[in-house]
């Protein structure tokens, strides 16, 4: 797939691990140039293909969070994928509930 899934997975990792560092990581868009260099823009809210096809982009990508989940879309020609994680601090979250991790006694 010349990298698109694997550049989105590297990417969706790194917004998840930017999550549980306590990191704000809002919107960007990633894109690959003609000439192969990387542009990223923060919080554009165009959609993908024309922030693509303004800058002659090869590959693009937008990352994006919504609460504990991390979605990575990404598009290169025809071709599309679009990978989705709940952040590790929302799964943790989760399976603690409201477990209490000490109690402090008299």
């Amino acid at each position: 797939m010349d990298g698109l899934l694997e550049d989105a997975q590297g990417l969706l990792e790194t917004a998840t691990d930017a999550v549980q560092a306590g990191v704000g990581t809002g919107d960007w868009a990633v894109f690959i140039g003609p000439e192969g260099g990387v542009q990223m823009i923060a919080g554009s809210e165009s959609s993908l293909e024309s922030l693509a096809w303004s800058r002659g982009a090869r590959s693009a990508w937008r990352v994006s969070r919504q609460g504990a989940r991390v979605r990575v879309e990404g598009a290169k020609g025809d071709r599309r994928c679009m990978l989705e994680s709940a952040a590790r601090d929302g799964v943790v979250r989760r399976l603690l509930g409201d477990v209490r991790l000490y109690e402090v006694g008299d």
